[in-house]
């Protein structure tokens, strides 16, 4: 079996980083950028077809109010220098810890 190019054997093991997939310039422009604009519908976030997650939309729903409470009280974001941010380990990804300060 082919996938992207590279051939695999049957047993051959393969792990899925999400992150990455949410990352990929093909589907998002600016894939490494912020932007409260872009269109949700690729993300692999909550899955997609029969693996989509029941809880996905009070989880969005959750966010969003989290997002906009706190951001109407802060006029400012910035990582805290006291610590710098820690990397999660496979099969997490992005940060284990990331302290901020918001002013």
């Amino acid at each position: 079996m082919a996938l992207g190019g590279r051939q695999f054997e049957p047993g051959d093991r393969l792990t899925i980083h999400w992150i990455a997939a949410n990352r990929d310039p093909r589907a998002f422009d600016e894939p490494d950028s912020f932007r409260i604009d872009r269109d949700p519908s690729p993300n692999l976030l909550y899955g997609a077809g029969i693996h989509v997650c029941p809880g996905a939309p009070l989880a969005r729903l959750e966010l969003r109010v989290l997002m906009e409470e706190l951001l109407a009280r802060t006029s400012a974001i910035t990582l805290a220098e006291s610590r710098p941010p820690v990397r999660a380990v496979h099969p997490d990804a992005g940060y284990a810890a990331l302290l901020v300060r918001l002013v």
